[in-house]
């Protein structure tokens, strides 16, 4: 069983309702910047390879070249070989009424309703070079960090739609209050 499928059955056992979308908070911004570099620095490699012409002494652009490009390739692959299951990043399946965190090789559901998030704006820098953002921060009600995002993150993580998500939920939950226990109080499962 894959943890997406684990993810899923847990946040239905949890009556969690429907299945919304993932976020990885942490995720790595530039992931596309060092692939291409490596991928340049690799195929200018492979190119004096094939041809055989040198342009610079034997074996130092080579040598350079493809440390260059696997070094980059490789550090636009960690971001994802982290969120991989079992990966240091916690992973949020986010549903309609609460989400599952993937932490090691554990799921612990949680409902909206039991989550705080606190919003904080930053800059830094000046000028042309001046950038801004917001830092959110996931707690449950006891104060334990669920996730952090820190605003310099791209969209393809996830963070606005756990916000728009949680707004939802709690805005319903206003209007309409769950009666029972919250499956939060459950011990995390094995994935």
């Amino acid at each position: 069983m894959s943890e997406h499928e684990a993810a899923l059955a847990v946040g239905a056992a949890g009556g969690l309702g429907r299945y919304r979308s993932f976020a990885v908070p942490q995720s790595t911004v530039g992931d596309g910047f060092l692939m291409t570099m490596g991928l340049f620095f690799l195929g200018l490699c492979s190119f004096e390879l094939l041809l055989g012409a040198l342009l610079w002494p034997d074996g130092v652009l080579i040598t350079g070249g493809l440390f260059m490009g696997l070094g980059m390739a490789g550090l636009a692959l960690w971001p994802r070989f982290e969120r991989r299951r079992g990966g240091r990043l916690e992973r949020l399946y986010c549903f309609e009424d609460g989400l599952v965190i993937g932490s090691g090789h554990t799921m612990r559901p949680i409902r909206w309703s039991d989550v705080t998030i606190t919003s904080e704006d930053w800059e830094s820098g000046s000028g042309e070079y001046r950038y801004s953002g917001t830092r959110r921060t996931l707690t449950t009600s006891d104060g334990t960090l669920i996730a952090r995002f820190t605003g310099k993150e791209p969209e393809r993580v996830g963070g606005y739609q756990v916000i728009l998500l949680h707004q939802a939920a709690t805005e319903r939950e206003a209007v309409h209050p769950s009666p029972g226990p919250t499956p939060s109080d459950a011990r995390p499962t094995e994935a």
